[in-house]
């Protein structure tokens, strides 16, 4: 039974090893990305998303990225780099901790290869000399006729695949720890009032927080020259009736707060009106081209903002009133600053002056930091790959009788040998000059 269980065992973790494997994973995960690619995506773009023909919706088509085949086939790519790293690990420890120096001329290094002539003595000298000024570590023995030695620099190029594998590990988990931890949504909400974060428009994830969000004020700038300066916001955090936080915040000037970010992402005009309902005053924001709407409590008539001139020496608004579900308003016309109107004989209605409202775009992703390590370890990976290359230099000399003989050194610098040639014959004409200086 045990003999049975650790064949199953092995047999899984050579499954997950192969290279193969990795291939059609990446495969099929870039046939599913073009998809996701070719059709809108419910979280990016969800009008384009519901456009959609409803059959593609309901494979899912449109919400690829989310879906559990996509999260399946990365979290399977993983697990292949994961195990594939583990069996490496041990070869590049020990091609970077644990190198010995050959025992036999066939066991030289030979992607670049040369031989040299002399005296055991003055070469074991010239070389190590000449290797330890350029920055390699020297491990030299004593063999049958003669000596062997192994060299090496920049030893840690030898981790750059691994960590280049890994770093795409940590990227995937920062991801799925954004999508199922986190959420993103969309508030547009006028100066003057609070909004809960659990009342924001999501488009994935689910709200935790407690808090609510107050908007002082909100500001489209203009320069003296007439070009736009910035979108600002004046905004507040309001925890348990008390206000924790205030900042105004602009386009990339984000605030955060408990791991949540605001960012200013647009603006729109507005009016702020007062509401007159049997001597109860009633303060309103309204959103320029209906984008919001006010329903007089007791009432079934819809109240919105047609159009606004936003000047604010002389604001105007041009306002629709709609009954029930009547789509022609039952009133509409203008109002001016300071001006009172009677709405369909149930409230009396003042335009107060202008107001801004902000579109902020509410995010929480705990999976941020790991992404950013990610990305960290990535540019480590691609450097120590590219711009750091191990160089591994090894020889082995043999003598006669007398203290004469021939080394045969080689080298190799990983996988590319790019300048590894020019690299070596350096090295030779080196070896070559500090022989002849002993001389």
């Amino acid at each position: 039974m045990k003999e049975y269980h650790e064949g199953i065992v092995e047999d899984i973790w050579r499954f997950f090893s192969s290279m193969k494997l990795g291939l059609i994973l990446l495969g099929l995960v870039a046939l599913v990305a073009g998809i996701g690619t070719v059709f809108p995506q419910i979280n990016l773009d969800p009008q384009g998303a519901k456009a959609v023909s409803k059959l593609w919706q309901t494979l899912g088509f449109t919400n690829i990225y989310g879906s559990t085949l996509f999260r399946l086939l990365m979290g399977l790519l993983c697990i292949n780099l994961i195990v594939c790293s583990i069996q490496r690990f041990q070869g590049i420890y020990n091609q970077t901790f644990a190198l010995k120096p050959p025992e036999s001329i066939t066991s030289v290094l030979n992607k670049v290869q040369a031989k040299l002539k002399g005296e055991s003595g003055t070469l074991r000298s010239s070389i190590e000399t000449l290797l330890q000024q350029s920055g390699f570590k020297v491990i030299s023995r004593e063999i049958d006729n003669g000596w062997s030695f192994i060299a090496i620099k920049r030893r840690l190029g030898n981790w750059g695949s691994l960590i280049s594998h890994i770093s795409f590990v940590v990227l995937v988990i920062g991801a799925i720890l954004g999508t199922t931890l986190g959420f993103k949504g969309f508030m547009m909400t006028g100066a003057g009032t609070t909004v809960p974060l659990s009342s924001i428009n999501l488009s994935k994830g689910t709200v935790k927080q407690d808090f609510d969000v107050h908007i002082y004020s909100a500001e489209d700038r203009f320069l003296e020259n007439g070009d736009r300066d910035n979108w600002y916001t004046d905004m507040a955090i309001i925890q348990n009736g008390q206000e924790v936080i205030r900042q105004t915040i602009s386009v990339n000037h984000p605030l955060t707060y408990q791991g949540v970010t605001f960012y200013q992402a647009s603006f729109a005009n507005g009016a702020r009106l007062t509401v007159d309902l049997k001597d109860q005053k009633i303060p309103v924001v309204l959103q320029d081209h209906g984008g919001n709407y006010f329903q007089a409590p007791g009432t079934d008539l819809y109240l919105i903002a047609a159009a606004i001139k936003s000047d604010p020496q002389e604001p105007i608004m041009l306002y629709q009133v709609y009954r029930g579900t009547g789509v022609e308003p039952v009133q509409k016309g203008q109002i001016n600053l300071g001006q009172t109107i009677d709405v369909q004989g149930e409230y009396k209605l003042t335009l107060e002056g202008n107001v801004g409202f902000t579109g902020l775009q509410v995010k929480q992703d705990p999976g941020v930091t790991v992404i950013w390590l990610g990305c960290a370890l990535l540019l480590l990976g691609l450097i120590l790959s590219f711009y750091w290359r191990t160089v591994v230099v090894s020889g082995v000399f043999k003598s006669g009788q007398d203290s004469i003989g021939e080394l045969t050194i080689g080298a190799r610098a990983g996988k590319v040998t790019g300048g590894l040639q020019q690299e070596f014959d350096r090295l030779i004409q080196g070896i070559q000059s500090k022989r002849e200086g002993a001389l």
